[in-house]
């Protein structure tokens, strides 16, 4: 039995994700031969090869001079929504031509230098860099145009490509993935196929960490299905966001993925591949999807509460040099020991189950030896302060070099003395997420936080000399112009204790709790728009978005 994991694109390759080397990690442990390929992290650094800008240069030429009289093109049929425009055809055009008739020495030289600067990008993650990586990779999409890259800045983490002709219904999917003309991927994935051999496993599984992965995603998962013999399971946080739209399209089982796996992955990898080696049924695999007899069947998702019964993570080769400040990420529980969040996923699984202390170190420092690497985050939803105290000591005592990151809750039972402690075994950054700053919408949110407790230990961890990071969610249902001046002015007051911070706009989460509480919060003309999107569309009284960006800006926080 050969087994391969696959992250695709499409975001910024800052690590590898989480789920990847975890899975991988129970593969091995349990004497599964298995391998793992970042094909997102291989994607960008091939299409900013010179050998592939320099192809992409030639194809434009052609492009532009097929379609620059409007010969030997398509005329347009607006009946076809998947048919460009003479005006986009004119926009594409103008592009090209800008790109390469108007730039023709800056171009030769980008084209020289981007794939060095992606891999300096990871040593030196700077503004120069962004610029010449960001016309890289606008060239490498701008055959496929109108697909196109979205990055805001050198430091938004949601980069992601759009295209003015695809939605996330059904329809726009299927034809995305299949469409050679408008999706990059198709060619490039055939090719990559072809050069490692991926014919050799007998399961490959692709995670789906983001919405932008999806039909990258499905794209990677019909060429498999198509050219190998490899059963193709799916998974990953958008799949259990989105699993009732796979299942009500029955015929995309079979075509694109054999089975999706939901819960958590560690327990059912192992169980799908028992299930393949004919040792258990399909119906004992946690959390499986799948079609059987003509019929979509989905079984009961068995949670992990002994976390001890977890593997190592396996970073085996991956080549964690090639990432921006090579990390490795650990979870020491399962669920959040707050979990009641109104907006959170996480709050509807109601447990919480967290390792000893001494165990969690004990993973620390076999990682460490193990890949030379000293820096990791830890990726529990909120780590409990006095989990947090116990395993600080045990770092101490050990007298360990580390450096890792956090997520934390405002709890008062944080103080300072355990954050100069925390700092001590090697605590660099703390991610908070007060979310409002306004009493009234965090009741409504249920995050029990206090804003006084909040801007303490603020000021006190910034003392304590750890970087703080802050989130906040814009626009929660009812918010008023006086809630949205709340939270700005506790960031104006405490800007000095916070290295960054996060602008999110409320975004209603298919499976959220939130329904739960929609009529306290006068949701309502709640719609599915979009069945393959993540969120839903939906009403609710309160302060417009293009009101509170205005007065963001007014206020000179954006």
């Amino acid at each position: 039995m050969n087994v391969l994991l696959i992250n695709p694109p499409f975001y910024f390759p800052k690590f590898i994700y989480g789920a990847i080397p975890l899975l991988l990690g129970q593969l091995k442990g349990n004497n599964i031969q298995a391998d793992a390929l970042d094909l997102n992290y291989e994607f960008f650094y091939d299409i900013l090869s010179s050998e592939y800008l320099n192809k992409t240069i030639k194809e434009l030429k052609n492009l532009y001079f097929f379609n620059k009289y409007f010969n030997n093109i398509k005329i347009p049929n607006f009946n076809d929504k998947y048919c460009l425009s003479q005006e986009q055809i004119k926009k594409q055009n103008k592009l090209i031509k800008s790109f390469i008739f108007n730039k023709k020495e800056k171009i030769e030289n980008i084209i020289n230098n981007a794939q060095t600067i992606f891999r300096l990008m990871s040593a030196n993650y700077n503004e120069n860099h962004f610029k010449i990586f960001y016309i890289a990779l606008s060239l490498a999409f701008l055959p496929y145009y109108p697909s196109k890259i979205n990055m805001p800045s050198v430091v938004e983490p949601y980069w992601s490509e759009s295209n003015s002709l695809y939605s996330f219904t059904y329809e726009d999917l299927i034809n995305r993935c299949s469409n050679t003309k408008r999706n990059i991927y198709v060619k490039y994935f055939k090719n990559k196929i072809k050069k490692l051999n991926l014919k050799q496993y007998n399961v490959i599984g692709i995670t789906i960490p983001f919405n932008e992965c999806l039909y990258p995603a499905l794209t990677l998962g019909k060429i498999l299905k198509e050219v190998t013999n490899a059963k193709v399971i799916i998974g990953g946080v958008q799949v259990n966001l989105i699993k009732e739209s796979f299942i009500n399209h029955p015929d995309m089982f079979g075509k694109y993925f054999d089975a999706l796996m939901t819960g958590e992955g560690e327990k059912a990898i192992v169980e799908y591949i028992r299930y393949v080696e004919g040792k258990i049924p399909i119906e004992n695999i946690s959390g499986l999807i799948y079609k059987k007899n003509n019929k979509i069947h989905q079984n009961k998702i068995e949670f992990i509460n002994d976390i001890t019964s977890v593997k190592l993570p396996s970073y085996d080769g991956i080549k964690l040099e090639n990432y921006y400040k090579p990390h490795i990420r650990l979870e020491f529980s399962k669920g959040c020991y707050w979990g009641k969040c109104s907006f959170c996923y996480t709050s509807k699984q109601k447990r919480y189950h967290v390792i000893n202390p001494v165990k969690a170190v004990d993973m620390v420092e076999t990682l460490m030896k193990k890949y030379n690497i000293n820096r990791f985050t830890i990726l529990d939803d909120a780590l409990n302060p006095n989990f947090a105290e116990k395993f600080a000591d045990e770092i101490i005592k050990r007298q360990l070099k580390i450096n890792y990151n956090c997520f934390f809750r405002f709890d008062s039972s944080l103080t300072f003395e355990k954050l100069i402690k925390l700092k001590e075994s090697g605590l660099n950054g703390i991610f908070f997420g007060v979310e409002s700053a306004s009493e009234r919408i965090l009741k409504l949110m249920n995050k029990n936080i206090d804003i006084k407790t909040a801007e303490k230990m603020l000021k006190d961890s910034y003392n304590a000399g750890i970087v703080n990071s802050v989130a906040f969610i814009l626009n929660f249902p009812t918010e008023t112009e006086e809630d949205l001046l709340k939270t700005i002015n506790f960031i104006k007051r405490n800007r000095a204790y916070i290295s960054n911070f996060n602008i999110n706009c409320f975004e209603f989460l298919k499976n959220s709790p939130i329904l739960n509480f929609k009529d306290d919060l006068g949701i309502t003309n709640i719609q599915d728009k979009e069945e393959f999107s993540y969120k839903l569309s939906f009403e609710a009284p309160g302060i417009s978005r293009k009101e509170t960006m205005k007065i963001f800006k007014e206020n000179n926080i954006l």
